[in-house]
């Protein structure tokens, strides 16, 4: 009997020897920081759209220039960087747009190993406080942008008289120019009031993300790169 458990713990002894040392070399293996705060900018892999995506969809981006630390490259260009669609809300009436709010989950090295990232979108976008990319607005910035294309209609108008006026006879410009800035006012206001109400039941834009698109993602934490 003790001869049979003297060998059991041989076996045991003889099996546990190779997983030790693979440990140990997993232990020992050699890597490099890439310190929180570093921003990484990226090109989509392909396009996300609010108007036809689900919370969960995956997405994916990649590396448009080398990261290097102390002159030596630690992820090069074309790296993958995969993220997730956290949850978005879609357009609403009163002109509010939609929000979309994304999670970076890894990126892959170039020796196949998948590394968890923790990175927010910091560049090219409407981002909002809680870190939502946003389709561009509500229903005061619309207002404010029919303001302004009303204001063009009303300075277009009055130049159009002041230069209508001139070709008609020498002087003609203070005849012309007044009843063409009333006009002007007249369809300025009435574009304003129109179409400010039109926004009212219009709903807002989408966030559209096309493939190609490129911008900055910045490590919330640091990443710690296995380098070979």
């Amino acid at each position: 009997m003790k001869k049979i458990i003297s060998l059991l713990v041989f076996l045991a002894l003889i099996a546990f020897v190779p997983m030790a040392s693979a440990y140990q070399l997993k232990a020992d293996a050699y890597t490099q920081r890439i310190p929180k705060g570093t921003k990484l900018n990226l090109v989509m892999a392909e396009p996300l759209s609010t108007s036809e995506m689900q919370a969960g969809d995956m997405f994916s981006a990649r590396l448009t220039n080398d990261v290097k630390i102390n002159g030596k490259t630690i992820l090069p260009s074309g790296s993958l960087v995969r993220g997730t669609v956290e949850k978005y809300k879609p357009t609403a009436r009163l002109s509010r747009s939609a929000l979309l709010y994304l999670t970076f989950d890894h990126v892959v090295t170039p020796q196949g190993r998948q590394l968890p990232i923790s990175a927010a979108i910091c560049s090219n976008f409407d981002i909002l406080d809680d870190g939502a990319i946003s389709g561009g607005g509500n229903y005061w910035n619309e207002l404010k942008r029919n303001a302004q294309k009303s204001g063009k209609i009303i300075t277009k108008t009055t130049k159009w008289g002041i230069s209508s006026g001139e070709e008609l006879f020498t002087g003609g410009r203070f005849l012309v120019t007044p009843f063409a800035a009333i006009g002007g006012t007249i369809g300025g206001g009435a574009y304003l009031i129109g179409d400010s109400v039109i926004d009212l039941f219009r709903k807002g834009h989408d966030v559209v993300i096309d493939q190609g698109i490129v911008f900055d993602i910045i490590l919330l934490e640091p990443l710690d790169v296995p380098i070979s």
